[in-house]
């Protein structure tokens, strides 16, 4: 499986567990239903965000301009957070990749226009971190 589609991945997954009220989530459970077990990147990806939320969102609400955090769509939510992740947390590629990536998956799974409002946030976000 290709990088872009893991990215994919961790969007929908972080998507389906915004669904979830239980504080509790058992991953390891999700990704053997999606059969994911033995994708690593998927994995730290999802435990680094769940283990530091308060922190990615801490640098994504400064950022908006047109919403609220909470009124946010889901997979904005989710797209964000995967991108802020990878290029703040965790380090793993260049933040301009991240960007990249974080706006075609966004042309495939937001809304029409959501992909520049993500270029804009994730480019603010950049620039002051």
């Amino acid at each position: 499986m290709d990088r872009r589609t893991q990215r994919e991945w961790v969007v929908k997954i972080l998507y389906q567990l915004q669904f979830d009220s239980t504080e509790e989530v058992d991953l390891e459970k999700i990704l053997e239903f999606h059969e994911l077990v033995d994708e690593d990147f998927i994995t730290s990806s999802l435990n680094s965000i769940i283990e530091n939320l308060d922190t990615i969102d801490g640098y994504i609400k400064p950022k908006l301009k047109r919403t609220k955090f909470d009124n946010l769509s889901r997979i904005d939510k989710a797209i964000l957070r995967t991108s802020v992740n990878e290029f703040l947390i965790q380090k793993t590629v260049p933040n301009n990749v991240s960007i990249s990536e974080a706006v075609e998956i966004s042309k495939l799974y937001g809304d029409p226009d959501s992909y520049k409002y993500i270029n804009g946030i994730l480019s603010a976000i950049d620039k002051e971190n």
